[in-house]
């Protein structure tokens, strides 16, 4: 009898890595992943000599894009075959932990797409992101909603043995607010995301 039992995402990602790719490029979910990416690249708006934070970068599916607008991206991940994957792209990354993440150093722009669902502490992260960000930058994140299609997603990943965490506007205003962010704009490019822009609540006021 198998025991069947989650995976850590790093486990998961790294056994994907080197189809990656092509499995969301096709068919719906390509055509899904697409509209997210314009949507989350427009918000962005990466402009030349800007530094930008790709916080859990994969294959380097947005990283790409940043640099090609002439911006400066560091993309991090936790999986060590997905950094392997964007550096072989030309993108530059590192293998780190957003739990945990320190790189000394802060940036323009962060983006982090399609990642917080897949953090144990979604929190932490979001405050450890806050603390790369310049006093004048913002950040992108991409979220799955809380939703019927949002369940359909987490049920896919749940029979691929990895947990998925899915968010309402409500809890997640809240969790940027105590890390001293406020939403400033807010799209829904798929039935079961958000692409949202948050900057510092300081600069609210």
């Amino acid at each position: 009898m198998t025991c069947w039992r989650l995976q850590r995402p790093e486990e998961y990602f790294d056994k994907i890595a080197a189809k990656y790719a092509e499995i969301t490029s096709r068919g719906i979910l390509g055509a899904m992943r697409k509209k997210e990416r314009e949507c989350v690249m427009q918000m962005l708006s990466p402009q030349p000599r800007e530094t930008v934070l790709d916080a859990g970068c994969g294959a380097g599916f947005y990283s790409s894009s940043i640099k090609e607008c002439g911006a400066e991206v560091l993309g991090v991940d936790i999986s060590p075959k997905m950094v392997e994957a964007a550096i072989k792209s030309g993108i530059k990354a590192e293998v780190r932990d957003l739990k945990t993440l320190n790189l000394g150093r802060k940036f323009n722009k962060i983006v982090c797409a399609g990642v917080l669902e897949f953090c144990e502490e979604p929190q932490r992260v979001i405050e450890n992101l806050k603390n790369h960000l310049n006093e004048h930058g913002f950040i992108v994140f991409l979220i799955p909603s809380l939703s019927l299609c949002g369940l359909a997603y987490k049920l896919y990943h749940l029979s691929h043995g990895v947990h998925v965490t899915l968010f309402s506007l409500g809890r997640f205003e809240k969790s940027l607010n105590k890390s001293g962010l406020k939403i400033v704009a807010i799209e829904n490019p798929t039935p079961f995301t958000y692409v949202l822009k948050a900057e510092p609540i300081a600069r609210q006021v």
